[in-house]
């Protein structure tokens, strides 16, 4: 048997030890940063076509999430000007009323790369890094960049100014829809994602792994990186043989660059290091995205250096089948509904099968047209009175005015059905919504939330991944 091998089958020991017959709960700092990326108010938005209006594409379950953007409390993008000096704004008269800034409320919180700004008519105005940020008024849609809105890669439909955009059979790209308008000159994307500021040597990236809830840092395969929570120079791990935890190996002629350097082990193998703290990476992460050794080792911790916001009552726990899924603080899984086309492929059932689209969501809002049993047997994940959207999460009113969390456009519920911890009984559960007249081909379909389907659809529940 092949050391990879036998490193494999150490990880996977420890992942079942850990997680027995149901889940793991997410332990484990982020060792790199101490303050979630965005403060309450601001939110993050995947640019263009991950927002998933795409839906009918066979190409429908790997949505690109190449840009994030912080985003207001809406959803609508947050740019920077090039022409304003370092906490101020040279944005005003005929400028600010088509770059609107962004008003940061009196409680604001501020701190780390965030502060606030006050203009010369004595707003306050957010800043990232010290640059003052803005919304434009051509934007409608979040995730939209310039006055693009991104539901013009879906089918014919209309976007938040009522105007009819997309087109094309399953909403083929831009077909149909106008042409790209160019970001106005001076004007730039406040981005969350590509992490850009952080100097790093060949062969190393800051990455949305998902499993960590963070941006963080991985190697040249994408795999995530870990922290050793000691002081360098680090002790040899306390770590059966053959041990899952290998180190991250530095080339013999490797330099320090940033906060990056280079440590010499015992074993005469070279290693990086980061911010004076050894790096290493985990036998049973098999891809990118995975975090499977969060928990593993209690001094080992995700290389994360921008933490995500999670509501207080909700976390991340690992399930034997179906990798991290979000649940309450009891550990009972959350579900998302979400919206389908049987034509359309996609990957129910597996690992990641079928990511957030995150304007499907936002169509289904918190009606999951679900009555009689279905009704009794699921409920609405509550947010407190004041919740405020920020990262990811945003809070949808209910028609009786309560409020309800929303995690990347969908409102997020509970099931009946499931009976302890780690159960998972309501995934995939699937309400048709078509006829079986062969005359159906081309005829609106019976249940319409807002998303065109040309396809049979129907509307199911799922499992809420991170």
């Amino acid at each position: 048997m092949s050391r990879g091998a036998i490193f494999l089958m150490t990880a996977m020991r420890i992942l079942l030890q850990l997680t027995g017959a149901a889940v793991l709960i997410l332990s484990g700092v982020p060792v790199f940063a101490s303050e979630t990326l965005t403060p309450p108010g601001i939110t993050l938005q995947v640019l263009g076509k991950g927002q998933g209006y795409d839906l009918g594409k066979q190409s429908a379950a790997a949505l690109p999430r190449d840009r994030i953007a912080f985003a207001d409390a809406r959803g609508m993008t947050l740019y920077t000007h090039r022409n304003d000096p370092p906490g101020k704004s040279a944005c005003t008269d005929a400028c600010a009323k088509s770059w609107l800034p962004a008003v940061a409320p009196t409680d604001a919180q501020t701190g780390g790369a965030w502060s606030v700004v006050t203009r010369a008519d004595g707003k306050r105005q957010w800043a990232y890094k010290d640059k003052p940020l803005y919304t434009y008024v051509k934007d409608v849609d979040p995730g939209s960049v310039g006055g693009n809105s991104p539901a013009r890669f879906g089918a014919r439909r209309k976007n938040g100014a009522g105007v009819f955009v997309g087109g094309g059979i399953r909403g083929a790209g831009a077909k149909g829809g106008a042409a790209e308008a160019p970001l106005p000159a001076d004007w730039k994307v406040a981005l969350a994602y590509p992490v850009t500021d952080i100097r790093m040597p060949a062969g190393f990236a800051v990455k949305e792994v998902a499993d960590a809830a963070a941006f963080a840092l991985v190697d040249w395969r994408g795999r995530t990186l870990y922290a050793l929570d000691e002081p360098l120079p680090a002790p040899a791990l306390d770590c059966q043989r053959p041990c899952a935890w290998q180190p991250a190996a530095a080339p013999q002629l490797a330099e320090a660059m940033g906060d990056f350097f280079v440590v010499g082990r015992d074993d005469g193998i070279k290693q990086w290091a980061y911010k004076g703290r050894a790096l290493y990476t985990f036998a049973g992460d098999l891809a990118p995205g995975d975090a499977n050794g969060t928990g593993a080792h209690p001094k080992l911790a995700v290389a994360a250096v921008a933490p995500l916001f999670m509501p207080a009552g909700v976390t991340l726990r690992r399930s034997l089948n179906q990798g991290y899924v979000l649940t309450t603080a009891q550990g009972m899984t959350l579900y998302r509904r979400d919206g389908y086309i049987f034509q359309s492929g996609g990957g129910h059932s597996l690992h990641r099968g079928q990511p957030p689209r995150p304007a499907v969501g936002r169509d289904i809002g918190t009606d999951a047209h679900c009555e009689g049993q279905c009704a009794s047997e699921w409920h609405p994940l509550a947010a407190p009175a004041d919740a405020r959207p920020q990262g990811f999460w945003d809070v949808a009113t209910r028609p009786d005015g309560t409020k309800q969390w929303v995690y990347q456009g969908y409102a997020l519920w509970t099931y009946d059905g499931d009976k302890k911890p780690g159960d998972l009984n309501g995934n995939d559960t699937f309400m048709y919504a078509f006829s079986d007249l062969p005359h159906m081909h081309g005829a609106k379909a019976p249940l319409d939330f807002g998303t065109p389907m040309d396809g049979a659809p129907a509307l199911y529940w799922a499992i809420a991944i991170p």
